[in-house]
């Protein structure tokens, strides 16, 4: 299953059997404008039921459930999934599962600066959905709003919830500052990384920061990354400017009493994320992978993607280049476009979804501006399928 914009910029969706050979297309009535914020996801709930979400960037809510078992794969258009009144500035729609299986929705309500991070959960029998409490989970109080780590919260190797996010006082991305962390059971009551309760909802709390990392020294959000160090602790992973002004890699744990913050890279390379819209990402932080080498995190500078080896002492081990199939990875082509790779997802318990990519390609960034000219033609989407046995490809067209 796939969701994208197709060459009219419809929001598509394409299904077909694991075993079969012909995709199926269906096409909803939403069309995305000159705006790379507006993501889609997907997800299926206990029933089977597939829900989309997507081409909302501080938009109403623009949501789909499809019955993919009927031959007609019905899709309905909810209008409101629980409190209409937040449910008119929606941007980052994104689905999980909690310990008991059931979906949840998360969002951001409101505007970059000035935004509360929502979590609803699905009530499967009832077919709608629930608030897990009656306030926002991270209030920005009408002066900021959270970026989490676009992976959270995260169910770590403790069986709770985990949450590492940074705040932005502006639409400018210099705003930037302060990586933060907090764990729940219930993704309802929350305590700091020493078990200490936090308020709710969660706003600024002195007990929540990792790194006090202040605006306008290159932190950003999509580049706050959680992991896990083999010993169980929370691992955060990001960027900021040293006094030189060179961008370096920092990693944080907490010792039982208090943040350890370890940089790991000696690099002579500027890069200062400023202004509005979607920027050209220089750097480029993936998700944290831990394995018995330690935590492997895979980290993207200019066109050179490496793989760090991130141990417990908070040391770098190894350093060696990632894979060509790496998601960060960004190859240039002549006509001016660049080729991606993405990572599939899967909804299977135990299933990471890591044998299904999907090549694409895109313009750079725009800051989400209409490109004129530069505008390309309709390119191709490429499912690759690996195994044991070697990998084949499924052309979308």
């Amino acid at each position: 299953m796939l969701a994208y914009y197709d060459d009219s910029r419809r929001l598509t969706l394409a299904h077909r059997n694991v075993r079969g050979l012909n995709w199926n297309f269906q096409r909803l009535e939403s069309e995305v404008q000159w705006d790379s914020h507006n993501y889609i996801d997907l997800g299926f709930d206990r029933s089977g039921r597939l829900h989309v979400a997507g081409n909302m960037h501080a938009s109403p809510l623009r949501y789909w459930i499809v019955d993919l078992t009927s031959t007609t794969a019905a899709s309905l258009r909810i209008e409101v999934l629980s409190d209409a009144g937040r449910e008119q500035k929606v941007t980052y729609p994104r689905f999980l599962r909690d310990n008991d299986g059931e979906l949840l929705f998360t969002y951001r309500d409101g505007t970059s600066g000035n935004g509360d991070f929502i979590c609803l959960r699905w009530n499967d029998e009832a077919a709608q959905y629930e608030h897990m409490t009656d306030h926002p989970l991270i209030d920005g109080r009408g002066e900021r709003n959270a970026y989490i780590d676009t992976n959270a919260p995260v169910l770590g190797p403790d069986g709770a919830w985990h949450m590492l996010w940074v705040w932005r006082d502006s639409p400018e991305a210099e705003s930037t500052h302060t990586v933060n962390y907090a764990r729940s059971a219930n993704l309802v009551n929350w305590t700091d990384a020493a078990g200490s309760p936090i308020d709710h909802p969660i706003g600024e709390d002195a007990g929540t920061v990792v790194d006090p990392v202040p605006p306008g020294r290159g932190l950003i959000n999509n580049n706050v990354r959680l992991g896990f160090l083999p010993d169980g602790r929370p691992l955060a992973i990001y960027h900021k400017r040293d006094e030189s002004h060179y961008q370096q890699i920092w990693a944080a744990a907490f010792d039982g009493s208090q943040w350890v913050r370890r940089q790991l890279t000696e690099w002579t390379y500027r890069w200062d994320p400023a202004g509005k819209g979607s920027l050209d990402f220089r750097i480029e932080i993936g998700p944290p992978a831990t394995t018995s080498r330690g935590v492997l995190v895979d980290v993207r500078c200019d066109q050179e993607v490496q793989t760090f080896a991130v141990s417990e002492e908070l040391s770098m081990t190894s350093l060696e280049l990632a894979s060509p199939w790496n998601p960060l990875r960004r190859v240039d082509r002549s006509d001016g476009l660049y080729q991606r790779v993405t990572l599939g997802r899967g909804w299977a318990p135990g299933d990471p979804g890591a044998d299904w990519f999907v090549l694409h390609t895109s313009l750079p960034e725009q800051r989400d501006q209409h490109p004129g000219d530069q505008a390309p033609a309709a390119q191709p989407l490429i499912v690759v399928a690996t195994s044991r046995s070697g990998q084949h490809s499924l052309d979308l067209n």
